[in-house]
C-alpha cells in the first residue's frame, strides 16, 4: 500500500519566493495531466484528495493538495475575487517548476491532484492554462459546511449572539456563491460531481465513479486512515450531525433564511432548507 506520507516539499526557487508571481525556469516540453477539484472549503475536501491521492502514480503539488500557497500572489487577500489579476505565467511555470522536482524524487507521476478552493471562481482560466486535465465537482451540506467554518475561522470566545448571527448570514452567503459556481461549471461541462455526504456513504462507489473517466484513479485505496486538521488518523468519517449539533436553533435558521433566497441552488445538490 502505497503510504499516504509524502516527502516534504521544500521550496527550490528560494530567490523567487520573495516575489509576488516567480516565475522560474521549467522544462516546456512537459505537459502533465492535472486533476482539479472544484471544492469549496471546510468541506471535507482534504479527506476525498487524500484518498484519490493513495492510488499509485498520482501526487499533490503542495503537502495541503493546494498549489496556491506555492505563489505569494495567488494567495493574497481577494482570491475568491474573480475580477483578481492572476499572473497564468507564474502559476504554469511554478507548478511545472514544482512537478519536475517531484518527478526527481520519484519518476512514478501520472495525475496531479490539485484543489485550491479559489479555483473554483477561475476554473475556465485554470483550464486553458493546463490543458491536460479532468475535473471533479465536490460540495458539502450547507449546515454542516457553514458551521465548520463558523468554528474554524472564528474567534468566537467573545462573540455575543448578534455577531453571531452576522457571520453565520455572512457564511451562508458565501455557500450560495461557491455553490453557483460549482454549479455553473457542471452545467456547463457536464463534469462528474458528488457530494461530500455521498462521499462518505459509499467512497468505493464515488471513486470509480471518477475513476472512470481518470483511469490513474482505479488504484486509490478508500480504506485508508488520513489525518485531517486536528483529528486523529483514521478512516472517512461523517461529521455533518457532530458539525451541525453546534449550531444554535437560531443560526441554523439564519442559515435556512439565507438559503431560501436560492432553493432550486441548495435543491440542485439534493439538499434541503431545515
Amino acid at each position: 500500500m502505497k503510504s499516504t506520507t509524502k516527502s516534504p516539499y521544500k521550496a527550490y526557487f528560494v530567490d523567487d519566493l520573495s516575489k509576488k508571481w516567480p516565475c522560474p525556469n521549467y522544462n516546456i516540453e512537459e505537459e502533465p495531466h492535472f486533476l482539479f477539484l472544484i471544492t469549496p472549503p471546510y468541506s471535507g475536501s482534504t479527506v476525498l484528495a487524500k484518498i484519490l491521492n493513495s492510488s499509485q502514480g498520482t501526487t499533490f503539488l503542495h503537502e495541503r493538495g493546494e498549489g496556491q500557497w506555492l505563489i505569494p500572489g495567488m494567495c493574497e487577500p481577494g482570491r475568491w475575487d474573480r475580477e483578481k489579476a492572476i499572473n497564468w505565467k507564474s502559476v504554469r511555470s511554478v507548478w511545472l517548476k514544482r512537478i519536475e522536482f517531484i518527478k526527481s524524487l520519484t519518476q512514478n507521476v501520472d495525475l496531479i491532484i490539485e484543489k485550491s478552493p479559489p479555483n473554483i471562481v477561475r476554473m475556465d482560466q485554470l483550464k486553458e492554462t493546463f490543458p491536460n486535465h479532468s475535473l471533479v465537482a465536490f460540495n458539502r451540506d450547507p449546515y454542516a459546511n457553514c458551521s465548520s467554518i463558523l468554528y474554524r475561522t472564528h474567534n468566537l470566545e467573545n462573540k455575543g449572539e448578534e455577531d453571531r448571527i452576522r457571520l453565520v448570514s455572512q457564511i451562508t452567503d458565501g455557500w450560495l456563491f461557491r455553490s453557483g459556481w460549482i454549479r455553473k461549471w457542471i452545467d456547463e461541462w457536464q463534469l462528474t460531481n458528488f457530494t461530500y455526504e455521498e462521499f462518505c456513504a459509499e467512497p468505493a462507489a464515488c471513486v470509480t465513479k471518477a475513476a472512470e473517466n481518470i483511469p490513474a484513479l482505479q488504484t486509490a485505496d478508500v480504506n485508508i486512515s488520513v489525518k485531517v486538521k486536528d483529528y486523529k488518523m483514521q478512516g472517512i468519517v461523517d461529521y455533518n450531525a457532530e458539525q451541525i449539533s453546534r449550531l444554535t436553533q437560531k443560526e441554523i435558521e439564519e442559515i435556512s433564511r439565507v438559503l431560501a433566497r436560492d432553493q432550486e441552488l441548495v435543491s440542485f445538490f439534493n439538499y434541503r432548507i431545515l
